[in-house]
């Protein structure tokens, strides 16, 4: 893909005689939608490609490959639709709508890049200033929350036992160093979990949000004409020929999931699957059903577009707990195996993913630490601590991982005396 900062603009031009498309469209980057015909065989059925609404004339996308052509990456070869093939949906081909669509495809870009060097440096990203870190958040789709505290216990274990490496003893200043350290982590941890929203530490956060008053003080007038952001609705995508349909929508709707029957527009449809995609703001769930013949003796859940205000406040709420349960999953993976099975049944919570995520972390934090002790020559009682959590979390990497089940840990059953995971 080219280098600059701005994408090279489509070039269109007429295939050649032999070539087995009428038009050829050069991209610098692959365009969202743009699907290939699929040939059929014996088994599956030929699938149509994308439909491309080019002034008067609909085309096909037949083929999509790579070219050596420079400032382009991709080209598709689009001839004229058949009309055999019914149109499901068409996408409109105009140089506003892909200048549009490049800008989206570098933000992306960019987006992705700052996210891989947020994973890679989640030890020092976890340090931002508070609002640059909800900046990444919202650019990236990364949960801050979950890395700021990994980033706080990281540091503290890493730099401990790094301090140890020029003696037995630390001297004043690195004794003044680790204090800071071990009551900044404190500290950060306890905000984190009570708030739930990202923290940094309190010595990069404070000099910075005193430059942003200084430098930037149209910012925080913008702040207070923050907009509201509102949900779309559904997108309803009917296939009469199949009798399926498929429903992308903004919210995880538990009458969609596939435990029961619905009926839409008259019709009665059984869940096929479903799946979420798309990150932030542009993650959708996809709903996939197929139309079936109704039982004229039962009656079915209706599922209506737009839904009624008391149905959407319910889903939204519904939303929000399925996503409390996901954001704080390094958390919820300590907790009682009982709060983890009810997670997983209510909000698809991978219970024992998470509680080996936790074992692990709290097993290099235990070595850690406990490589700290013997340095510091501390007496055997200091030992304590990270002899049972090195045990606890063998036992519970066992749990997860040889018998795919959750397992408690002690720092989860003290946290949830004072928090609560959603109902």
């Amino acid at each position: 893909m080219p280098s600059s900062s701005k994408l090279s603009a489509d070039r269109l031009r007429n295939a050649g005689p032999g070539e087995p498309v009428e038009v050829w469209v050069y991209s610098a980057f692959e365009k969202d939608q743009w699907t290939a015909r699929r040939p059929g065989d014996l088994t599956h059925a030929e699938h149509p490609g994308t439909a491309i609404q080019m002034g008067n004339d609909l085309y096909e996308v037949m083929t999509a490959e790579g070219t050596i052509e420079p400032g382009y990456i991709v080209r598709y070869g689009l001839k004229k639709w058949d009309n055999r093939h019914a149109v499901r949906r068409t996408l409109l081909y105009t140089p506003e709508a892909q200048a549009q669509a490049a800008e989206e495809h570098l933000d992306e870009t960019r987006a992705q890049d700052l996210r891989k060097r947020i994973m890679i440096f989640f030890f020092l990203a976890g340090l931002a200033p508070d609002p640059l870190q909800r900046k990444w958040e919202r650019e990236t789709a990364l949960n801050m929350t979950v890395i700021a505290a990994a980033s706080s216990l990281t540091n503290f274990f890493v730099l401990m036992t790094l301090a140890q490496i020029f003696g037995a003893a630390p001297g004043p200043k690195v004794e003044y160093v680790l204090e800071y350290i071990f009551f900044d982590a404190i500290a950060r941890i306890l905000w984190i979990v009570f708030s739930g929203q990202p923290h940094g530490t309190l010595i990069l956060t404070l000099p910075y949000l005193l430059w942003e008053s200084v430098a930037h003080p149209e910012r925080r007038a913008e702040k207070k004409e923050e907009v509201k952001f509102s949900l779309e609705g559904d997108v309803i995508i009917r296939r009469p020929e199949t009798g399926h349909l498929t429903i992308r929508s903004m919210l995880y709707d538990d009458l969609l999931l596939g435990a029961t029957l619905i009926t839409f527009e008259g019709n009665v449809y059984k869940s096929l699957h479903w799946h979420e995609e798309g990150k932030g703001w542009k993650r959708r769930w996809v709903y996939e059903f197929e139309k079936i013949d109704a039982d004229p003796k039962l009656k079915y859940p209706e599922y209506t577009r737009p839904r009624t205000p008391a149905r959407l406040r319910v889903v939204e709420e519904f939303t929000r707990r399925r996503d409390q349960a996901h954001i704080f999953a390094m958390i919820w993976g300590t907790f009682p195996r009982g709060e983890q099975l009810r997670l997983q049944e209510n909000y698809q919570f991978p219970a024992a993913h998470w509680t080996s995520v936790t074992a692990g972390f709290f097993l290099a934090g235990a070595v850690l630490l406990g490589w700290a002790m013997f340095m510091f020559r501390a007496p055997g009682e200091f030992l304590v601590c990270p002899v049972y959590m090195t045990l606890e979390s063998i036992y519970r990497l066992y749990k997860s991982k040889s018998k795919g089940e959750p397992a408690a840990s002690v720092l989860g059953l003290l946290l949830s005396v004072f928090v609560r995971p959603p109902k």
